[in-house]
């Protein structure tokens, strides 16, 4: 089976977590209705179990603490779906249009008790490759070092690089860690383009909770900085948006799609500008 990317002209609706403002994060309750609702990405994140289950959950821990790298699949709440549940989901709905953004919660800052890199990039490609999702998958990380890791061991997955000003900083007059030792030029799109990224995350501004309307709201994605990257080559999906005037605002500045906890206010946002929506795919 082949699975074709949505048309170009119909605009990224990613839904955060499977919708977190809508629906329990990250649990099939949230995808299976984030699909009947009509999004193009479910956007999820994983973690590896202490036998190298890929488990979909966005904390590296559960509720009492204990890491779910150390734990089993048999130690973890049933909620927890394996990313291969996911993938059968998609193939039950027949949702073959609708690609997954997958975000590798590898911590640069916390690495201890977790893996390395390349042990939990392997483990991640080869999951998507036993249930066929590599062609409709992109990689999303704030670790450089991560997505050169995709780059190399399936060059088939889009690897889209997550990017905040604290993630760019330097450490105590040392390079960021999140670069891994790549040096990263001060126009870090650039260097982006350069490694071979299909698309830049960036944080849509701050305070990112309230937008677009706060009197003190700071913009992070600008006009230049989505010329830039379109420039470059790569594409520009904000994240996490929320309030339809910040859409709405990202919307005009030529944004190709936004992460958001609300699919549903996105995609009316779209309707009102006159743009094609996704297709939903009911149970």
């Amino acid at each position: 089976m082949t699975f074709d990317a949505p048309p170009v002209h119909v605009f990224d609706v990613e839904a955060h977590r499977g919708g977190a403002g809508l629906w329990p994060e990250n649990t099939l309750e949230a995808f299976g209705r984030a699909l009947a609702l009509g999004v193009t990405t479910l956007e999820l994140d994983v973690h590896l179990t202490a036998e190298d289950d890929v488990v979909v959950h966005h904390d590296p821990t559960v509720a009492d603490a204990r890491r779910i790298r150390e734990l089993t699949r048999a130690d973890l709440p049933p909620t927890m779906p394996l990313l291969r549940q996911v993938a059968a989901l998609l193939d039950e709905r027949g949702a073959d249009p609708v690609r997954v953004n997958l975000e590798v919660k590898y911590d640069a800052l916390d690495a201890s008790g977790l893996t390395t890199r390349e042990a939990f990039v392997e483990r991640v490609v080869d999951a998507l490759r036993i249930d066929g999702l590599v062609p409709r998958t992109s990689i999303q990380c704030f670790d450089w070092g991560v997505l050169d890791r995709v780059g190399d061991a399936e060059p088939g997955l889009a690897r889209n690089l997550l990017v905040s000003p604290k993630y760019l900083r330097d450490t105590e007059g040392a390079p960021s860690p999140w670069f891994d030792g790549l040096p990263v030029a001060d126009d870090f799109i650039a260097t982006a383009a350069q490694q071979g990224f299909t698309a830049i995350s960036p944080i849509h501004g701050s305070p990112f909770r309230s937008g677009v309307a706060d009197p003190g709201y700071t913009p992070f994605t600008t006009a230049a900085l989505v010329e830039a990257a379109h420039a470059a080559g790569l594409a520009v999906v904000p994240y996490v948006v929320d309030d339809p005037p910040t859409m709405r605002h990202l919307v005009g500045l030529g944004a190709d799609g936004l992460i958001t906890n609300r699919p549903d206010l996105l995609r009316e946002v779209l309707a009102s500008e006159g743009r094609d929506l996704p297709a939903p795919f009911p149970g």
